[in-house]
């Protein structure tokens, strides 16, 4: 069914406040389409081969059968938990914070009962004439994470926004979505968790802006664990006001398929620091295997002067994996002042392995720090031999030599719980037992 038939079908069941923005969504995504490998942003990952062409954008089955139960009690027990199915809120199985000055609830909800706040916010961070499925996303997105943190209130603990999918129609592209609203002086840490909790294939459409008030600090982890048969596109927009704190990990482990289909994550993530002395940091660390495709596309914008941000990301590519890096830092003319950093670094453990990185920078100011680096190798012999020399395994001294390659990208993260369990994740990853 054509998206437009497809948007009048179920055009009802959203709020009147968004109807209008949804619809401008949908015409800039039918003059956009679906991206191919002549789009410069696009060059080296052909999404338009993957992604079924006769995709469905509307809800999907979301039904709680008792493995996706089971599954979900597999996991840590947190101290906050928000679940979602194909897209879906599940409160039954959610554990919502009750704090003052903290609203933690669905999109849903939110646009039944927060509307100021969402007509202030929602779709106003992405820009629907250039970004292909950020507007796709905006037209049909039924549910989703709203969490509003009031002016100099605290959260201690880490929320975590996890959604499961298990798309029983193999032609499903669920849309998924987060509005995370920080006020002057609040502090928060969120983890987005994504996750097949099925053995078909699944594609999905996440979008997620950001607002950090001034003086207010947010730090974001995606998790996109245990990937396999998956085909997801993540954009994250976040904006940071005066003297605002702002980071976001990136951590990427795909699985072996059990399947035909490829596994193909891309990663935008953006951030504009719009207030002086704002500051963004973005952390990656990606394990690719078989045929999987990680494609990491990073842009920060130096809007306003005495800002800084840096970039640290690293790559494990094994077999025939491909990894994608593609970096920017722009320096607008009235950015002095701007300390800006950016490294990009991946390990190929196989012959067949490979990466396409591409780091830039733009910058129309005279008084500003700028640099980025890119590297691309194996292990270093000296190191294997020095381990091996002392009786290490050549496979042990392998292990160990990649996990201090990647765990300086774990140490980025700031909640201790998320990076505990990160370094246990790496640890189990590569088989260590220190």
């Amino acid at each position: 069914m054509e998206l437009q038939k497809q948007f009048e079908a179920i055009q009802s069941n959203f709020d009147a406040e968004s109807l209008p923005l949804r619809k401008n969504a949908l015409e800039a995504f039918e003059k956009l389409g679906i991206p191919s490998t002549k789009h410069e942003e696009w060059k080296y990952t052909n999404i338009k081969a993957k992604l079924k062409p006769d995709f469905t954008v509307a809800t999907t089955n979301s039904q709680v059968n008792a493995a996706v139960k089971n599954y979900i009690a597999s996991l840590p027990p947190y101290a906050f938990r928000l679940i979602f199915l194909n897209g879906i809120f599940h409160s039954e199985l959610s554990i919502v914070p009750d704090i003052k000055g903290v609203t933690v609830c669905n999109l849903q909800e939110a646009f039944e009962h927060h509307t100021a706040l969402t007509e202030k916010h929602f779709g106003k961070l992405v820009n629907l004439s250039d970004e292909h499925f950020a507007a796709l996303n905006t037209a049909f997105v039924a549910d989703g994470a709203f969490i509003h943190v009031q002016k100099n209130v605290v959260v201690n603990e880490p929320i975590y926004i996890q959604y499961f999918f298990t798309a029983t129609d193999v032609n499903a592209f669920a849309q998924t979505r987060n509005l995370v609203i920080l006020e002057d002086g609040a502090s928060l840490q969120i983890a987005e968790d994504f996750r097949n909790a099925s053995n078909i294939s699944v594609q999905y459409n996440h979008v997620a802006e950001m607002y950090v008030g001034s003086n207010a600090q947010l730090d974001v982890v995606k998790l996109q664990m245990e990937v396999s048969n998956a085909i997801g596109v993540h954009t994250l927009e976040s904006k940071v006001e005066r003297n605002g704190r702002f980071s976001v990990a990136t951590i990427t482990f795909s699985s072996p398929n059990t399947g035909t289909h490829n596994v193909l994550i891309r990663n935008n993530v953006t951030s504009r620091l719009v207030g002086e002395g704002a500051h963004a940091d973005f952390a990656g660390l990606y394990f690719g295997k078989e045929n999987a495709l990680i494609d990491n596309h990073i842009l920060v914008d130096h809007v306003a002067p005495n800002c800084t941000s840096n970039q640290l990301y690293k790559g494990v590519l094994n077999q025939e994996s491909t990894g994608v890096f593609n970096g920017k830092i722009f320096v607008k003319p009235d950015a002095q002042k701007t300390n800006a950093f950016q490294s990009s670094k991946a390990l190929l453990l196989s012959k067949e392995a490979s990466i396409n990185s591409k780091p830039q920078l733009e910058i129309f100011a005279d008084d500003v720090k700028c640099s980025h680096g890119a590297a691309i190798g194996q292990l270093d012999e000296n190191s294997l031999f020095y381990l091996m020399a002392r009786g290490v395994s050549k496979q042990e001294a392998t292990q160990i030599l990649t996990y201090a390659f990647a765990h300086e990208v774990v140490d980025h993260v700031h909640s201790k719980p998320i990076r505990q369990f990160l370094c246990d994740k790496l640890k189990d990853e590569l088989q260590l037992n220190f």
